[in-house]
Order: C-alpha cells, then structure tokens, then sequence
C-alpha cells in the first residue's frame, strides 16, 4: 500500500462566533483508503494558502509513492532535511501537523486500530474545559455566564476565559463573574500574549486573589526569560504550551522558565506521536498538562486520542463556539455540546481517528474559501 496523493485543503466555515478559516490535508492511498489530517489555523493562528503551499512543495513530493508504513520515517526524514531552512516552528510545523495526523489515521484504518490504541489507550473519556473566544470586556458577567451555561450543565467545571487589552475593566467583569459561577468551577485566564511583563505581573496579582487556576500565555511564548519573570512573581500557575513546537522546545521551556502548565496540541506542535512525547515529557517535570484545542474535528479527535493514551493528562479544551462545526463535519462523531457527559467526551474508537467526515460540508469550505 503505498501514498496516491496528497492534498491539502483550505477551509472558511461560518460558525455561531464569526466566519473562520481552517487547514485540512486528505492523504489518499494506492488501494483508495483515505487518511484526514488538520492544523489548528482559526484566529490567525495560521494561514491556509501558505500551509497548503508547504505542503504542495514540500511533504507531498516527500511522500507520494511511499509505503503507508514507511511514510512517517520519511516525514521525519523530510522534517530533519529543511529544519536550516524551513525551520520547524509556526507554518512548518503546523503543515507537518496535519500530514503527520492524516498518516496516523492511515496506518489506523490500515491496522484496525485507533489512534489511542497505537499509542497506549488508558481512558474511554477525556475531561474538557471550556475554551473561550469572547473576551470578558466585551459584556457583561451575566452575559458570559449565559454562554457558558450549555457548558455548565453537562457537567463542565473548568471555564477559560480572555483578558483583552482592556485588562482592568476585564479584570473587574471577571471577578462579577466568579462571584456568579459555583465555587466548584474553575476558572482559568488566557493573556493572548497581549502584555509586557510588568502587565503580566500585576494582572496575576490579581488574579491570584480571585484563585484562578492557571493564567495562560501573558507574554508572547517565544520570550522565556520574559515568561521567567512572570513565572517568578506570579501567585497563579502561569501555562504556555499552544505554540510549544516539539519535546524539546517544552523541555527547554520548563527547565529555563519554572512553567508548571503546559498545552500540548497534536496540530500544531509536529503531529499525534509529538504531542504524546510532549504530554509525557512535561508530566515527567512536575507540569499539569492540559491538551490545548481550537479546531475541528480532525484536531479534536487526535488530541482527544493523546489524552487518552497519556496518563495523568488532566483535561481538553472544548472551544464551545465551534460546537456547530464540529457538528457539521463529523455529524456522528459525538463531539457536540450535547455529547458531554458529566463533563466528559468518549474517545472515539472506530480505527486511526475513528471519526467520518461530512466530505460536501468539506467542499462547501473549500469553495467558501475560493470565493
């Protein structure tokens, strides 16, 4: 069984939040099996016309006529080739994300087997937090407790919540809004990378008086001494790992920064076996990992199956706005709001990801993103 194609395929979507763009990658065989890969791309975070063009010129040259079982040597192979000039961070490594995912879900269906059962499944269910894109200063608490409240009834005690550049009236909403919400829920905090040290600072002093679980990217992740020194000041566990780009980048950050949680998220930081080396690495130091998410269904369900295979990983964020699409392009996967269960998401367990995708939703993006 060797590799026919590769193809990679860019997305706009419209959910209840706004119109976004995704990345996905189909990688077809010889025999007509067919594999689905995502990078996390929503926000900016990447940018589908440039992942595709990385993946046209540089891993589908790599790959087309390998053996399926040889495939993920010579990505890795490939990877190692163009690190001097490609690097292996932001659009390189999120393009080898994809890929990386796709041929996992290959060698999956090819096997019988599940992602998580080739890596070691130890759960059936991943808890979830819920990820939230609209920032505190944009309502009122009672308005962000509205949306949150879908969450909160399956069962969901973990909410993440954004802190724009409008911190103090945000700061001032949040702390309205954990008044409002059950002391049994916790409440995180995500920077955005938005402040400068001294901002990180004092926004964590105060987090710290309303007990906030952990205060997420407050300076941008590349900056470590810059993360040390908030680490150092902060009375909150401060958390980066979303744009953590392999073990060894994590490794180096826990070491240099004193970080006690990381994010590791399977389409962005090198694909499922990355992420897997990753979560581990950084349990191995003392961290709370907690997978970060904020893509479709592809990406839900390869980070859903590290978190199953990876013990002592805490939760997965579940980003409640993209509900819809989630939805859309895997109808039957389970991964609606509804689908929570005690705060819970079963791990799919259908072979390689063991999710069906809605392949004329696929192609209604793919022409949204063409318009």
């Amino acid at each position: 069984m060797r590799i026919r194609s590769v193809t990679p395929i860019p997305l706009r979507l419209t959910t209840d939040y706004s119109a976004m763009t995704y990345f996905v990658v189909k990688v077809e065989t010889d025999d007509g099996l067919v594999g689905w890969g995502e990078s996390c791309d929503c926000f900016g975070i990447s940018h589908p016309a440039v992942l595709a063009t990385i993946v046209e010129q540089l891993w589908a040259p790599a790959l087309v006529g390998v053996e399926l079982e040889k495939a993920g040597v010579v990505l890795e192979r490939a990877h190692a080739a163009t690190r001097r000039t490609l690097g292996d961070q932001f659009s390189a490594g999120q393009s080898r994300s994809a890929v990386a995912i796709a041929l996992r879900d290959l060698e999956g269906k090819a096997r019988g087997v599940s992602l998580s059962g080739m890596l070691g499944r130890v759960a059936d269910s991943v808890r979830v937090y819920a990820g939230n894109s609209h920032f505190l200063e944009t309502r009122e608490a009672g308005a962000h407790l509205e949306l949150l409240a879908p969450l909160l009834d399956r069962g969901v005690s973990i909410v993440k919540m954004r802190i724009g550049l409008d911190w103090r009236n945000a700061l001032r909403v949040l702390g309205e809004l954990r008044a409002l919400l059950p002391e049994t829920v916790e409440i995180t905090v995500d920077g955005s990378e938005f402040f400068t040290v001294a901002e990180s600072i004092e926004i964590a002093a105060r987090l710290g008086a309303l007990g906030i679980g952990w205060f997420e990217e407050p300076v941008p992740a590349g900056r470590l001494s810059a993360i040390k020194r908030v680490v150092e000041a902060s009375p909150v566990p401060i958390a980066y790992g979303e744009h953590f780009f392999g073990a060894e980048y994590a490794l180096d950050a826990l070491e240099l920064t004193g970080l006690s949680v990381v994010q590791p998220d399977a389409s962005i930081c090198g694909g499922p076996d990355e992420a897997h080396r990753l979560a581990r690495a950084a349990l191995g130091r003392g961290a709370r990992v907690v997978m970060h998410l904020h893509g479709g269904p592809i990406s839900l369900a390869a980070n859903a199956h590290v978190a199953a295979s990876v013990p002592g990983v805490d939760v997965l964020e579940y980003p409640f706005h993209l509900s819809p699409v989630l939805e859309r392009l895997a109808p039957s996967a389970g991964f609606g709001i509804g689908s929570i269960v005690d705060g819970r998401l079963a791990v799919p367990t259908g072979p390689g990801l063991g999710i069906e995708l809605d392949e004329s939703v696929i192609d209604e993006g793919r022409q949204g993103w063409l318009a």
